[in-house]
């Protein structure tokens, strides 16, 4: 049977569908429609274009993602698999090499289907492992942090679990604490971390936020603290993993049976090792003396330092630990490199996870602890299933219909602009002379808020109005269907200001009205 895809397309497209097609391994067939853009054919079109031709090799027909009109029909008249396909042409070698992964859809363009097939792709292999080994642990080296439906498996055969720290937990509100934990459980947390705060002894705070957050989230959790009686609070109202114990604070929990980071320094000495040879020695001295004093559980985390502070030395005792024959569960906490570099955290994090992915790390903690890195768990998750989806697939994490991608792009994406329109017209050149009277309605404040976009309207005729919404168009839609501008040049002004603003939510950017967002 024929594994033929036939490309359907206009005069405009062609070129693109041919070079991108050429791109695949699919054998594939292009048909140029009749018209000029391809998002415009309707079924007639494209019937009437294709019931004449010999489809007896073809095994699928493949439609523009942007085409609107009735799949379902075209289908039925011509007896072959119709779908939308991307709506760029760019994006057609990775449709079509992974048509085994995703299902194509009637409604939808082929794109976000791929992107949404591979996101729970990734989760599915974890269930799958999960399942495989759940009620078989003591057979293999992974285990279990967290008891019943709140746990998580980790160990070799899972990638990272993803641990996310609520910075200056005892200092939040209620409110506060519970926002933070669903956003990150949202975007991928594995485990929340209870950060404990610098400023002294909060042992009292313990218990209101371990109860708050069982009450709120079905993951395991975990307090970040040295403070010994922090510890013994957390491990009394029964927390799950503690981060960390060190030299100073390890002869206090004999018989702990709380898995617990163990970290290559000892405050009461004033030692604090940076060699890399020196903390690995370090480490497995106090692993032993753990074991000694009957810890049930315990993982290593020699410490990644910041760029320009050690950070190759601390990633080369990862890498050291990781390599020896008698297997140490490791800890890695990648927050602080990416806090400490004035640099978009995207690219860092993705990269920081390939290396922990690669020294078979257990657990990776991050933390959104100011504005630049806001999203960090999203993109720590995001890089984690696509370590696991390249590792599965036996390649590098590329063209896997999921990235990390958010300000370049793999491919430019635009329409072609074709020169010879500006034969027949006045090419015009834009000018800054223009005045515009003001409009007689009223004016415009635009705010961002969260997510939102809110544009406060005030009135010289009436009430003011306040408009909130999660996009450009919605805003401006209620804005000109309540019939709130009257000048064209005011609507025009709005439309570039509501947009910038949508541009900021989306890229974690700051909103001024008139000043510019990058």
């Amino acid at each position: 049977m024929s594994s033929k895809v036939l490309l359907v397309t206009g005069s405009k497209a062609e070129s693109f569908v041919r070079r991108y097609s050429a791109q695949t391994s699919v054998e594939t067939e292009i048909e140029v429609l009749p018209i000029s853009v391809a998002s415009f054919m309707n079924l007639d079109i494209f019937l009437n274009s294709l019931k004449e031709k010999d489809l007896q090799e073809i095994s699928m027909i493949i439609v523009p993602g942007l085409a609107e009109f009735d799949l379902e029909k075209a289908e039925k008249e011509l007896e072959k698999p119709v779908f939308k396909g991307p709506k760029h042409a760019a994006d057609i070698p990775i449709v079509l090499d992974n048509l085994n992964k995703i299902g194509l859809s009637k409604d939808a363009p082929a794109s976000s289907m791929l992107t949404k097939e591979v996101s729970s792709g990734a989760e599915e292999l974890i269930r799958e492992v999960e399942d495989r080994l759940d009620g078989f642990l003591e057979d293999t080296s992974n285990y279990r942090i967290g008891e019943g439906n709140s746990s998580v498996l980790a160990g070799p055969d899972f990638p990272p679990r993803i641990v996310a720290e609520i910075v200056d937990a005892p200092s939040l509100s209620s409110y506060e604490l519970i926002e933070i934990g669903e956003r990150y459980v949202k975007n991928g947390a594995e485990i929340l971390d209870i950060g404990m705060t610098t400023q002294g002894e909060m042992s009292g705070e313990i218990p209101r936020i371990i109860s708050q957050l069982r009450e709120e989230f079905d993951v395991p959790l975990s307090i970040d603290t040295t403070d010994e009686d922090e510890i013994d609070t957390a491990v009394e109202n029964g927390i799950d993993l503690i981060v960390s114990i060190d030299g100073s604070t390890i002869e206090s929990f004999e018989e702990l049976e709380v898995p617990a980071v163990i970290i290559p320094r000892n405050p009461a000495e004033d030692y604090y090792p940076t060699d890399p040879d020196e903390k690995n020695r370090f480490l497995s001295k106090l692993q032993k003396r753990a074991h000694q004093l009957g810890y049930e559980r315990i993982l290593a985390d020699p410490i990644l330092e910041p760029v320009g502070r050690g950070f190759v030395d601390s990633l080369s005792a990862y890498r050291e630990l990781s390599e020896i024959s008698e297997r140490v569960p490791l800890f890695m906490g990648v927050g602080n490199v990416i806090e400490l570099f004035d640099a978009d955290s995207i690219g860092m994090s993705a990269l920081l996870i390939g290396c922990a992915s690669e020294m078979n790390v257990d657990l990776v903690l991050s933390v959104e602890a100011s504005n630049k890195t806001r999203g960090n768990i999203s993109e720590i998750a995001t890089a984690r299933d696509m370590t696991l989806l390249a590792e599965e697939r036996g390649s590098v994490p590329k063209d896997l219909g999921l990235d990390l991608l958010r300000y370049k792009e793999k491919r430019k994406l635009s329409d072609p602009y074709e020169e010879e329109v500006e034969d027949d017209a006045r090419v015009v050149s834009p000018s800054d002379g223009y005045e515009f009277p003001r409009d007689r309605k009223g004016f415009f404040r635009i705010f961002t808020q969260d997510s939102n976009i809110v544009a406060v309207f005030y009135s010289t005729e009436g009430s003011n109005v306040v408009i909130k919404g999660d996009s450009a168009a919605s805003v401006l839609n209620e804005i000109v269907g309540s019939g709130l501008v009257s000048e064209l040049s005011h609507a025009a002004y709005l439309g570039r200001e509501i947009q910038k603003a949508e541009i900021a939510i989306k890229t974690g950017r700051g909103y001024i009205q008139e000043e510019d967002v990058f």
